[in-house]
């Protein structure tokens, strides 16, 4: 089934396609009324907006118009009903044209669960239709599909595997149409490294025994990049994501990634940034003290995304002098100032500040969550009107 723009060579049929899924579907509306609103459809609704239709090998099984943000009518042939087709139309409208908004009949129950299961929630009721008439309208809005869990330490490979069962899950849905949740996770870690599909064995530098010895473990993992470490007073960050929810490709999501760290930072008093040719964000950036305090690796499939980053908060740096972080030799690794994380006094030994690691985990939900709603108004401005799509005018 695709999704294809309508011609007015269509409008008759789609006229009629109309009037049989109203008689299938709107029993509370009276014959009278039906008979008023057809000639309507043919010569105002379907030549005022764009309609995108689904073709069988018959006949159009289905059509919708939208209006901006604004789904103005789905329909769908009675002999099509439960093949999937509405499904389809209002994943395109929401994906690629991205309506956000749509109105229904209240007493049209079966419409009303069927946005409600993909997504929409009530926002508004007027008491009659756009016509004066008593049909009930009830405004449905898209809801924002983001949860943000905080698991605590949790060993690598618990971690990993929850997460993996996370983004099937997201991917699946995605591929089916079914609701599903965008998350974004923190956690911490006992000491582990972390091998990225692309890195090189020779930037571990010690052994199995040696690994043992300092109480750490190694994993190849099917994420982005080289070698990193996590541990104790790191601030590790999973966002299992829909970038198409976002409108956003995997380059610019990882800058989304990084000016959130970018924001945390500033938040504490610290000026970090990005270097050229290298992800994560860093310290002193063009001096020779130039060092990371957040490394990044993503794995993408379908544009959903799972792994994320890894920001020392109160970390013991002397783990990072076990391996070429993420495949740089003449780069170090860095934490946040006093107050945040606290350095004993040879500078190496490490206690974790666990209100650091709390406060750290706060500033970023609310860094994460801003940036990507700000990317998804962006992707939902109206240049002509110069408007965001919820009436709210650019000052």
């Amino acid at each position: 089934m695709c999704v294809t723009l309508s011609t007015a060579d269509d409008f008759e049929e789609l006229t009629e396609l109309w009037e049989a899924s109203v008689r299938a579907t709107h029993h509370f509306i009276p014959e009278q009324y039906i008979l008023k609103l057809k000639p309507l459809v043919w010569s105002v609704y379907l030549r005022s907006m764009p309609v995108y239709t689904v073709r069988g090998p018959e006949r159009i099984e289905g059509f919708m118009g939208i209006n901006g943000d604004m789904l103005e009518m789905l329909f769908v042939h009675p002999q099509a009903m439960g093949k999937g087709v509405g499904k389809k139309l209002l994943k395109y409208a929401i994906n690629s044209c991205r309506v956000r908004y749509v109105d229904v009949n209240e007493q049209n129950e079966q419409a009303y669960g069927f946005y409600r299961h993909l997504g929409f929630k009530v926002i508004g009721r007027d008491a009659t239709d756009a016509s004066g008439e008593p049909y009930p309208i009830l405004h449905l809005k898209l809801k924002e599909n983001m949860k943000i869990e905080n698991w605590g330490t949790v060993p690598y490979s618990e971690a990993w595997e929850r997460q993996t069962v996370l983004f099937n899950a997201l991917v699946e849905a995605k591929q089916e149409g079914k609701p599903y949740e965008n998350r974004i996770i923190f956690v911490e870690h006992p000491h582990v490294y972390t091998l990225g599909k692309s890195g090189k064995d020779a930037n571990m530098l010690l052994g199995e025994a040696q690994l043992q010895a300092i109480g750490a473990t190694l994993y190849h993992i099917d994420r982005g990049g080289d070698i990193t470490y996590h541990g104790p007073g790191q601030l590790v960050c999973y966002p299992i994501l829909n970038l198409e929810d976002y409108h956003l490709g995997l380059k610019e999501y990882i800058h989304v990634l990084e000016e959130a760290v970018i924001q945390v930072c500033a938040s504490y008093g610290i000026e970090a940034g990005r270097v050229k040719g290298a992800t994560g964000v860093w310290l002193a950036i063009g001096t020779p003290r130039e060092r990371k305090i957040c490394a990044m690796g993503v794995r993408s499939s379908h544009f959903v995304t799972m792994h994320g980053l890894a920001l020392n908060v109160n970390t013991d740096l002397r783990y990072f002098g076990y391996i070429n972080p993420c495949g740089f030799i003449n780069k170090g690794s860095d934490f946040f100032a006093e107050g945040i994380g606290q350095r004993s006094s040879d500078g190496g030994s490490h206690r974790t500040s666990e209100a650091g690691i709390v406060h750290a985990v706060i500033i970023m939900c609310q860094k994460c969550s801003n940036i990507l709603r700000v990317a998804l108004r962006i992707a939902e401005y109206d240049t002509q009107q110069g408007k965001y799509s919820d009436g709210n005018r650019i000052v």
